[in-house]
């Protein structure tokens, strides 16, 4: 047994040892592989060996003790666990016999986490089951988790669908209290807000919806006449705020949700089904209450007055894209429309036409792409992916809203009202020395104020007019960052718009909603308060966890439909580049597939990828973005979400 003076010599040699090593706090960041890292809080980064990853989970925040290790690289010891971030996670039941586990659905986590025998709660193999964390591996490296829900089997309807909105937690139920304001207002949506006295009838204009043709929660109707000096546009928005205050259980619910997903087959809405498709949808031939913005638009496509009203409106008919684009295009086989209707669609074409030109000459007009309709069957499965091209009613309705909702923000900016505003700050921060770089050796210089409105509008249109600069836009367009919520006004640079506030979607996105609200207050001589910073910040990652949700569901379901089409070849364009090979979109389609250039077994390859220019040269040949390639579908990787494929023989389209 040690005495007092050796423990005391024991303890004070354990303070040496820890007094000489160097100690460090960081995020536990997982690989592809078992080996990990740790992302420490001064930006060095250090190697975690397969040994000390078995004890950690992605994101978890630890304190370690750094080294060298024989490759001359920082490794990390873990000392002390200080948190952990993974609670609940999705994924699917593995059966090894006495043996079972969860392989978990986390990002960089690759390995499977026991289920004790109580904690199965009658799973089987292949179940996608959600599972919470009973016991943390940091001591031994044998984490535990137990099931809490079974989401269901690989072959029941709609699992992939169930599966992406248990991992993204969206809601997709209503309380009783919830759903109890939903049937009060289905069975009376008479407006009870401070404007119902307010409301102007405008029953008597000829709004139209122009809408896909399985589009039910219809949020806008637009109506034109030609004046002497231009046009006369009204955009009539519905108006949920009618009877949804922010503060009432749906409207809390609306903050909580931030927007309508729009899921293959099925989507997750902002508010009720019967109140998004029925109540507060403009349905033809019903009276319903909305926002209308009126703009006189003059000849040269600019803004001269913009005003909001509060109204009743009531749409005189559905329309079609195709039907619209018909019409305005001249085809004789359009079906017979009213007059006052067919006299409006011909304002409403000459309108789109002179902002198209206006934005083309003072703001930034994006290359039209084509969109593709994933139609899916009663079991939740793609059956067909449609291709269609941008026609002449989508480029009405395009305009239509882009003008109102630069607009309202203007508007809300000049009369300081509490809005939420959408804004683009063009090229990312630590990307800015690159652009600067390719301009500088493309251009012969680096254009003033390329950071600012004026100067990336100068810049972008410059490029897009050029024939010769289109490779360099497109690298260039890498280099962006994504537009943001703000309850700022900031410039969106991406459209060349000096303000920007969306209000032409109350149905199906928050901000409109809110933006709804904060000017029939304003209408009122009164005003609303901001989101509270947490709301915001939750609508925020809401609004990302969305997109987010739709790409990992519509690319799941995508590797199941192309599987029947390997063998055979597609042509499609470029659309990734990286070190290891292209990213090919299919034309007729709009998958992504990948094709693996780089061949490691083959010592005389030469392949060289420029990380500045998105390029990739492969014995001599050399890849860039939209080029036109044929690819042969190879296979589908189901576990890595992949369709993979092979050049065409020549590599050309």
């Amino acid at each position: 047994m040690l005495n007092s003076n050796a423990l005391e010599q024991l303890s004070q040699l354990k303070q040496e040892i820890r007094a000489n090593k160097d100690f460090a706090q960081g995020l536990v960041r997982g690989s592809k592989g078992r080996f990990g890292f740790v992302v420490l809080d001064d930006e060095r980064e250090a190697f975690l060996n397969p040994e000390q990853m078995q004890k950690v989970f992605p994101g978890d925040r630890v304190e370690v003790s750094i080294t060298k290790n024989e490759k001359d690289q920082l490794e990390a010891t873990l000392e002390k666990l200080i948190s952990s971030e993974l609670s609940e996670f999705v994924g699917s039941y593995l059966d090894r016999g006495k043996a079972h586990f969860v392989v978990p659905d986390v990002h960089m986590l690759s390995r499977w986490i026991f289920l004790a025998p109580k904690n199965r709660a009658g799973a089987k193999g292949g179940d996608y089951i959600r599972c919470k964390i009973t016991r943390h591996p940091f001591q031994d490296g044998k984490g535990q988790a137990k099931v809490i829900e079974i989401i269901g089997k690989p072959n029941d309807d709609f699992v992939e669908r169930k599966y992406i909105v248990s991992k993204f937690q969206l809601p997709d139920q209503w309380t009783d209290t919830q759903q109890q304001q939903a049937s009060a207002l289905q069975q009376d949506a008479t407006p009870n807000d401070d404007v119902a006295h307010l409301r102007q009838d405008l029953t008597h204009l000829p709004f139209v919806t122009i809408d896909a043709a399985t589009t039910k929660d219809m949020d806008d109707a637009i109506y034109a006449e030609s004046k002497e000096n231009g046009w006369q546009l009204y955009v009539a928005i519905a108006d949920p705020s009618a009877g949804i205050a922010l503060d009432s259980p749906l409207g809390q619910e609306a903050i909580k949700r931030a927007q309508t997903v729009y899921l293959p087959g099925k989507s997750a809405p902002m508010i009720p089904h019967e109140l998004a498709n029925g109540s507060y949808s403009l349905v033809e031939g019903e009276q319903r209450p909305a926002l209308v913005s009126t703009l006189k638009i003059g000849t040269d496509g600019g803004v001269e007055t913009f005003s909001l009203a509060t109204a009743w409106v009531k749409s005189a008919a559905k329309l079609t894209y195709e039907q619209v684009s018909e019409y305005v295009d001249g085809d004789i086989n359009t079906a017979p429309l009213d007059e006052n209707v067919r006299n409006s669609l011909a304002a409403l074409n000459a309108v789109s036409k002179a902002r198209f030109a206006y934005r083309e000459q003072n703001a930034l007009v994006m290359e039209d792409r084509p969109d593709y309709d994933y139609k899916v069957d009663e079991l939740g499965k793609i059956v067909d992916i449609v291709k269609t091209n941008r026609n002449s009613a989508q480029r009405i309705v395009e305009e239509a809203m882009l003008v109102t909702n630069n607009s309202a923000g203007a508007y809300l900016n000049q009369h300081s009202i509490a809005g939420l505003y959408s804004s683009h700050a063009g090229f990312k921060p630590d990307r800015l020395s690159q652009v600067n770089k390719l301009l500088e050796e493309d251009l012969g210089e680096i254009p003033e104020g390329i950071t600012e409105l004026k100067g990336y509008v100068a810049l972008i249109q410059k490029l897009q007019t050029t024939p010769e600069l289109s490779g360099l836009l497109t690298v260039l367009k890498r280099q962006l960052r994504p537009s943001e919520l703000s309850a700022e006004p900031a410039p969106h640079l991406g459209l060349g718009f000096e303000t920007y506030a969306t209000i032409t979607s109350p149905i199906r996105r928050i901000n409109d909603l809110y933006n709804h609200i904060a000017l029939k207050h304003h209408l009122q001589n009164s005003s609303v308060s901001n989101l509270a910073e947490e709301q915001l910040a939750n609508v925020k990652e809401q609004l990302s966890t969305g997109r987010m949700a739709c790409r990992q569901l519509e690319q799941w379901l995508v590797c199941q439909y192309m599987q029947q089409f390997v063998g055979q070849s597609f042509a499609g364009i470029v659309a990734m580049i990286n070190s290891q090979g292209v990213g090919v979109r299919l034309s007729d389609n709009g998958v992504d597939t990948f094709v693996q250039l780089r061949d490691r077994k083959n010592k005389e390859q030469k392949i060289e990828f420029s990380p500045e220019r998105l390029t990739l040269v492969v014995d001599g040949k050399q890849f860039n973005f939209d080029d036109e390639v044929t690819v042969t579908i190879t296979g589908v990787d189901q576990e890595r979400r992949q369709v993979l494929a092979t050049l065409g023989n020549d590599g050309a389209a």
